[in-house]
């Protein structure tokens, strides 16, 4: 078991590394850890019991998303504790990990070299996020704030 979860995690790394685009070693290995502390929110029930809950429909281009909190500043941010989830819906009926997330209060934001998007209203006050495309390729970059990849 630890074997195959091994390899899903080494092949996961692979696959980022060929969709990320250019990125500098220390980048690679942050984003491979990201994967590494998210695997376990494949499943939607592991989600949920680590206090992450649906606060979206299907966004076009995005999917559900699961929220637990809004970092007060950019220092409150955790690349392992993502603040959302995104799950795009299968043909199935189940939900597939796609996406994390990063949310603040902070508009000077920045994580992994990258600056944070302008907030969004989402039924309150207005936040900055970060899209990281750490499960689903993206050909608008993985720090893009939609995928054309993902269908409601």
């Amino acid at each position: 078991m630890r074997r195959r979860l091994a390899m899903a995690l080494g092949s996961a790394a692979l696959l980022a590394a060929a969709t990320v685009g250019p990125a500098d070693a220390t980048g690679q290995a942050d984003l491979a850890q990201v994967r590494s502390a998210t695997a376990a929110y494949h499943d939607l029930g592991t989600a949920m019991d680590a206090g992450y809950a649906q606060v979206s429909d299907c966004v076009p281009n995005m999917g559900y998303h699961y929220q637990r909190g809004v970092a007060a500043t950019a220092e409150d941010l955790d690349p392992l504790n993502p603040e959302i989830l995104v799950y795009a819906p299968l043909p199935n009926g189940r939900n597939k990990l796609v996406a994390v997330e990063y949310a603040t209060w902070d508009e000077e934001a920045e994580l992994f070299g990258t600056a944070f998007d302008p907030p969004h209203p989402h039924g309150g006050p207005p936040f900055h996020t970060l899209h990281v495309w750490v499960w689903q390729g993206n050909p608008d970059g993985i720090f893009a704030p939609t995928n054309p990849n993902v269908r409601c």
